[in-house]
């Protein structure tokens, strides 16, 4: 995986302020600026950071000429449903990893060890 420059600017930008959170909010179906707006708060950075995850791929806009401006719809596209399928496989790794492993107080954890048997 050495040298694969897309693979670390997409973990990079995902490690940015609401990028997850956007695309965890767009894994349920498109939805509007509006919508978007609520989770970040700051229409600068919801900009900035909707054209970076459209510019890797992850996000598509469209736009419904219902109105003389038209209304923007977010969606996931296919590339940005399968990154967030794996990223839910990471947290459910990391889950059950962390549920395995022996308590902070390893005295604790030996003491239960010793009452079972």
């Amino acid at each position: 995986m050495t040298g694969n420059t897309e693979l670390h600017t997409i973990l990079n930008t995902l490690g940015k302020a609401k990028a997850l959170d956007i695309l965890l909010t767009l894994k349920n179906g498109k939805k509007r600026w509006s919508k978007l707006l609520e989770i970040l708060k700051d229409k600068k950075s919801l900009s900035y950071r909707i054209r970076e995850l459209s510019d890797l791929g992850l996000i598509q806009v469209t736009v419904i000429h219902d109105t003389p401006t038209g209304t923007k719809f977010y969606e996931l596209t296919p590339l940005g449903k399968k990154v967030v399928q794996l990223l839910e496989q990471i947290e459910k790794e990391f889950e059950e990893y962390h549920s395995k492993a022996p308590p902070k107080d390893p005295e604790k954890f030996i003491n239960e060890l010793l009452d079972d048997n």
